[in-house]
């Protein structure tokens, strides 16, 4: 195996790191902030996330939801409760730090604190000049999130499908709610609000796909927390843009690929982003093992293998999304109707079946 570096500590980065140092890789994981560090998240793991993630990181759960109430358009809400799609609320600085640690327990040098200034690849690998000095590699694994300096640095940084903005702030509890309950509002145009109970607080936020909404959402945000019976102080209020449906150039080079964020890896419907962040860095652990084991001529692979894993299920999930937006009154009715739209629904959370199923790395 050869020697690897990972530029980004978030769930794709270190899910690489802790991979391909389980698979006898030499790997430094590169972080340009001191951990453990906040991000912007809603914190919401699914079924399928939750398969594919190391014990340590499961410890950091700090609610279940087994409950969720869609809302949206004229039809009356629709609480769903399924315990197959129950859904898993963490923090992400202590959840993004578990799977460090867990990369460090594998055999991962981690190395935080530490920007990337200059890289290049060539035929010899990465080659890599941070805050404290330089570093060669075999492989490069940009996970370094969007925008990824490191993509814009090779050349790789084509554009997302499209690009989400989104809104969050914490919050107390909604006194209007049961405990236990998350609320997804479908009346953002080409996004949703959320509000998702943690230990001792509630995430709420929303976020769109359709940049000449923008600068609605403060609005939109304001008026869902009100919905609630809660109010929002605006200097709380932070923002960050989500790439979504994979970027629409390549995903890999000859000796580097993007996972996660910085391969655009967030679903059109959900904005789920961790599931797929995690598998992509099964998927480009593999890939490198292959090359390592001369199974295929260089890491270009990984962009049809990844492609070939999400494409169909971000096919379906956009194609949800475009109905939503058309009418969430008729997406709710057929949800409230439905046994089989339902079941593609809780499919769509679980990763029961295909399109929706990801492979454990």
């Amino acid at each position: 195996m050869p020697s690897v570096i990972v530029v980004g500590a978030g769930p794709a980065g270190s899910t690489a790191a802790r991979l391909l140092a389980e698979r006898g890789a030499r790997v430094t994981l590169l972080e340009a902030c001191r951990l453990p560090r906040p991000k912007l998240c809603g914190g919401g793991l699914t079924p399928k996330a939750l398969r594919l993630l190391p014990t340590v990181a499961l410890a950091t759960v700090e609610r279940l939801v087994d409950a969720v109430e869609l809302r949206g358009g004229r039809a009356s809400p629709l609480r769903i409760r399924r315990p197959e799609a129950t859904i898993a609320m963490v923090e992400r600085a202590r959840f993004d730090h578990a799977l460090v640690e867990a990369a460090a327990a594998a055999g991962a040098e981690v190395r935080d604190g530490e920007a990337v200034l200059e890289v290049a690849v060539d035929a010899d690998g990465a080659h890599i000049v941070t805050t404290r000095g330089s570093i060669h590699g075999n492989v490069l694994v940009a996970a370094d999130g969007e925008p990824s300096r490191v993509a814009h640095r090779l050349g790789l940084a084509s554009p997302p499908s499209r690009i989400a903005l989104a809104l969050e702030v914490d919050l107390p509890f909604s006194a209007t709610l049961p405990p236990g309950t998350a609320i997804v509002s479908l009346s953002v145009p080409r996004g949703y609000a959320w509000y998702f109970p943690k230990r001792d607080h509630a995430s709420v936020g929303v976020a769109s796909a359709r940049p000449g909404h923008y600068r609605e959402l403060r609005s939109d945000l304001a008026r869902f927390a009100r919905g609630l019976d809660l109010a929002i102080e605006n200097d709380r209020v932070r923002g960050h843009y989500i790439p979504v449906g994979l970027r629409t150039g390549p995903l890999a080079g000859a000796r580097v690929v993007l996972v996660g964020d910085a391969a655009a890896t967030v679903d059109p419907l959900f904005g789920e982003g961790i599931a797929y962040a995690v598998h992509s860095a099964g998927v480009a652990a593999r890939t490198v093992e292959d090359w390592a084991a001369g199974r295929v001529p260089d890491l270009r692979a990984y962009d049809a293998r990844l492609r070939a894993t999400l494409a169909p299920a971000f096919g379906r999930l956009d194609m949800i999304a475009r109905m939503v937006d058309v009418s969430a009154t008729a997406v709710l009715l057929a949800l409230r109707t439905s046994e089989a739209a339902r079941d593609v629904g809780v499919d769509a959370v679980a990763g029961r079946r295909a399109p929706f199923a990801l492979a454990t790395p």
